[in-house]
């Protein structure tokens, strides 16, 4: 439930931030900003029962709210159970978050990416492999190489906790799906979001660590 509580603050945060504050108003519906009672706001379980849509005015709810704290119920479970480290739980909400904000507007806010990574410096040296990701992240951002600044600043932050190894085989596994993504959507000139399958990238290794 911990978890899933904070994966309705990451929705909330994505929908706000950095435009609007992420403390007032309270919760409310986007549409008729009827404010939500506490049987609106259980995770997962509110948008079912409300039938994913708002008890007030009968609006939609995007699914991706109910998704979102499921993924993270999921990896507050695997802490829970010590599948994953408190600094690998940090990794994966940092992805959660970015991928959101990815999904929706392809771009994060920096201060965002900087403030997981400078927190996640506590638990991972800054490694070559990071440094020249990030460098490769300010080059994209000066010069349109068709590959957004913001994957390769993501991609330094994982590989602070990775090997070299394991950084090709997360940006394999992201291309592969990625690609499928396209094939499937036969939309293959169409902007990808790339951080959302380096996340699942990421955590799909996570993932064959505790497998092997």
């Amino acid at each position: 439930m911990m978890g899933a509580s904070l994966g309705s603050f990451l929705g909330l945060v994505c929908d706000r931030f950095p435009e609007k504050s992420i403390v007032f108003p309270r919760s409310h519906c986007c549409n008729c900003h009827s404010y939500l009672a506490v049987r609106d706001l259980i995770p997962i379980f509110s948008q079912v029962f409300n039938k994913s849509r708002c008890r007030f005015c009968g609006c939609r709810i995007p699914l991706r709210y109910a998704l979102t704290e499921f993924f993270c119920g999921l990896i507050g479970l695997g802490f829970g159970l010590s599948l994953v480290t408190f600094s690998q739980v940090c990794l994966l909400l940092m992805g959660m978050l970015l991928s959101l904000y990815d999904l929706q507007e392809q771009t994060y806010p920096f201060i965002v990416w900087l403030g997981f990574t400078i927190f996640l410096l506590i638990f991972y040296p800054v490694n070559l492999i990071s440094i020249i990701l990030f460098l490769f992240g300010i080059f994209a951002a000066l010069k349109n190489i068709n590959i957004g600044s913001g994957d390769f600043l993501y991609l330094a932050t994982l590989s602070l906790s990775l090997s070299f190894q394991e950084v090709i085989w997360l940006i394999q596994i992201a291309s592969i799906t990625g690609i499928a993504y396209c094939l499937l959507r036969k939309k293959q000139k169409e902007r990808l979001p790339f951080v959302p399958f380096l996340f699942l990238a990421y955590s799909s290794l996570i993932l064959l660590r505790q497998v092997s």
